[in-house]
């Protein structure tokens, strides 16, 4: 019995378990810590390849770690490959990552994640070369000119995620239109791109930050989504074209002019405000320039948005503008007949005076039912104030289809209590005030939540957790 036991004892049940597990054990280490343990057993050597597939460079040494592991195991495929933080000796520039990208466009590779420290750092043009790529991540770095690239570089790829990188209006052009397969395109931060011109086919998705100037969307047959998070705080020009299955749109604001097969719609003009007394101190603050909607005949319209998102405030010359807001909004929603969900920002913060409003909605008392399909409104910032709760009541009483109003609550008595959520009392007083008179809608549902709306909604508004869990923070009211 005893001779038993001390054979179990002695006995490698690492040598029991099989191959697929092991390469998941080692998978979880550094990669380096994991070359190193091959040491152990020649079992091991001949699994670590497989833990290629996905290869994670370290972040120490990493110029010497990758090339040794390519160099000694030179026929192992690799699905992805993940660098961050790189930072290379000016006498190497970019010659190690160029080198990685010519052998890794030799091994298969589907998903490359590139994050330089510095944008001055350069990607090597090498990177057109990898085939197979299907989804591709820069974060800081100059991209390399795509406008000389041979026909259809990087032909596969369905997805293209850039950050912070230095790239210029006509290597975007060039990928757009040579990345036959792209589906999604997100530019955040990126620089050197002041006009953003869609021509693809293919494209779905379009994220952004508006680091644009002007957004052109001329051919884009299947784009579904175009999302510019903080587009509102720019002054950007936007076209469209052909994209008949635009169904997203978001933010806009006043600060735009919008054009839709080749005819100006809706843009605004700025008037210097007139002095009403000329003796006025020279000591006293400036008005801000007065803004005032120019609205063109049209006949043209977006019938396939289904979805908008508008911000009711911006920023500019350092005042807080609104006026004229009520007669823009107005016209923009005529735009899109078939509109069934609106989403209304307005600024987190809480330094805005209850007078610096969008004007009062009772000048559209004697406006007839809004003429689309509205659903569904939701104030991502919802205080109470007095010119929010008239827009929420005139949304009430004037959509015909309304279903749903969401309201986004967010504390404004101070800031010892910025961002919290406001009593169970106020919200309950909230909804009396919004109900208290008949409306058309009058089976509209009101949703009180104890949070403003995640500023990333609209990125991942389709994930299943969120999805799950967006209405687990609910006010019973």
């Amino acid at each position: 019995m005893a001779a038993a036991v001390g054979d179990a004892l002695l006995r490698d049940r690492l040598s029991d378990v099989p191959d697929s597990i092991l390469v998941a054990i080692l998978s979880l280490l550094p990669i380096d810590e994991a070359a190193r343990s091959t040491a152990l057993a020649s079992r091991w050597r001949h699994l670590f390849p497989s833990t290629l597939l996905d290869f994670r460079a370290p972040r120490r040494n990493v110029v010497k770690v990758v090339d040794s592991i390519l160099a000694t195991h030179p026929t192992a495929l690799v699905r992805s490959f993940s660098a961050g933080r790189l930072r290379f000796r000016a006498d190497q520039g970019s010659a190690p990552l160029d080198g990685w990208l010519k052998d890794l466009a030799n091994r298969g590779l589907e998903e490359l994640v590139l994050q330089f420290e510095e944008r001055r750092e350069a990607i090597p043009e090498s990177i057109l070369a990898c085939a197979s790529l299907k989804h591709l991540r820069v974060i800081s770095g100059a991209f390399p000119d795509v406008t000389e690239a041979a026909a259809s570089p990087l032909a596969r790829l369905t997805k293209i995620e850039l950050s912070a990188v230095k790239i210029s209006d006509e290597s975007v052009e060039s990928l757009l239109s040579q990345c036959t397969a792209l589906e999604h395109l997100e530019m955040n931060g990126v620089s050197n791109c002041g006009c953003l011109r869609i021509r693809s086919r293919s494209l779905k998705v379009l994220n952004s930050h508006g680091d644009f100037d002007e957004l052109f969307i001329e051919d884009a047959p299947n784009l579904e989504r175009v999302l510019g998070n903080f587009m509102h705080l720019r002054k950007v020009h936007i076209e469209v074209k052909h994209a008949p299955k635009l169904e997203f749109l978001g933010y806009l604001s006043m600060l735009h002019t919008i054009e839709i097969g080749g005819t100006e719609l809706l843009s605004i003009k700025e008037v210097e405000a007139e002095n009403e007394d000329d003796d006025e101190d020279e000591d006293e603050e400036i008005r801000p320039p007065r803004k005032f909607t120019e609205v063109r005949n049209y006949v043209k319209t977006m019938p396939s948005m289904k979805t908008l998102a508008v911000s009711v405030s911006y920023m500019t010359r350092g005042y807080y503008t609104i006026e004229g807001f009520i007669g823009w909004f107005m016209e923009l929603l005529k735009l899109f007949p078939c509109l069934e969900t609106l989403y209304i920002k307005s600024e987190s913060w809480s330094g805005v005076d209850e007078d610096e409003v969008p004007g009062s909605w009772d000048v559209l008392r004697s406006v007839p039912c809004i003429n689309n399909h509205l659903e569904k409104v939701v104030l991502e910032v919802y205080r109470g104030h007095d010119w929010q709760m008239e827009m929420a009541k005139f949304f009430h009483g004037r959509s015909r289809f309304l279903k749903t109003m969401e309201f986004h609550c967010m504390d404004d008595t101070g800031r010892a209590d910025y961002g919290k959520a406001p009593s169970e009392e106020w919200v309950g007083n909230q909804h009396e005030l919004l109900c208290f008179d008949s409306r058309v809608s009058s089976d509209a549902r009101f949703v009180f939540f104890k949070h403003q709306l995640p500023c990333n909604h609209h990125y991942i508004c389709h994930d299943e957790d969120y999805k799950r869990d967006y209405y687990s923070n609910l006010y019973e009211v």
